[in-house]
């Protein structure tokens, strides 16, 4: 069965991550961080180009009564955090690590050095970040999807396993459930009755607070496709 166009544009984007960090590696070193640990604040410029080899981290920001709003997760073979050496400006958001996360992190001066030795290096990252752009542009047209349930589902797809097929897959949401729907977008209620929908259509089973057993992958992403 065919998957729905949903997961095609996080593949090129893990695609051209891959790249990015083969490029790099003569650049790059490696370091861990620990669960909370922040990576950078909104508004710092010095900062690192992460390319992330476990674990998860958040983008967030801080609102004036001082809560947090997660504003986008990263996981394994994601690259991020370059976009202020491509600009110059600060960084619009902070970084966070939810668990133990490992990395390959290149520095602004050392990346400017290979921008300077290797413009393939600078175009892959150019690349990169119009695949993320988008992406955006799909998450602002899911937004505008009334239905909850494509949407919820569209955000379990990339948590996936790779190749899920079978009742084996298990998803832990990265964040907590508050945090995760802010994250794509819906009211806490709204993520709680659409995951109640995907239990009771037999596509999920609920492990724990956080964990789901995906029982039917393929479902998932059908569902997921609807938000498209």
């Amino acid at each position: 069965m065919k998957t729905p166009a949903l997961a095609a544009q996080p593949t090129e984007r893990l695609r051209l991550a891959s790249e990015v960090r083969a490029l790099l590696a003569p650049h790059a070193r490696r370091r861990a961080f620990a669960p909370g640990e922040i990576l950078w604040r909104e508004g710092e410029e010095a900062g690192m180009l992460v390319a992330l080899e476990a674990g998860r981290v958040k983008a967030f920001r801080l609102l004036p009564g001082g809560a947090a709003v997660t504003l986008y997760l990263f996981g394994p073979g994601d690259v991020f955090g370059f976009m202020p050496f491509l600009d110059g400006r600060p960084y619009p958001a902070g970084a966070q690590a939810l668990a133990r996360a490992e990395a390959l992190v290149v520095s602004r001066d050392d990346l400017q050095g290979a921008f300077a030795r290797d413009p393939a290096v600078a175009l892959a990252l150019v690349r990169l970040l119009a695949t993320r752009l988008r992406e955006a542009f799909d998450r602002i047209e899911r937004g505008s999807v009334p239905e909850v349930l494509p949407r919820v589902a569209a955000a379990l797809v990339p948590l996936l396993p790779p190749n899920a097929a079978g009742p084996v897959a298990v998803v832990e949401l990265p964040v907590r459930a508050r945090e995760f729907a802010a994250a794509i977008g819906v009211a806490p209620e709204s993520l709680s009755r659409a995951l109640t929908r995907l239990v009771a259509a037999g596509v999920l089973h609920r492990l724990g607070p956080r964990r789901l057993q995906v029982l039917d992958a393929e479902a998932l992403r059908r569902t997921a496709g609807a938000a498209r």
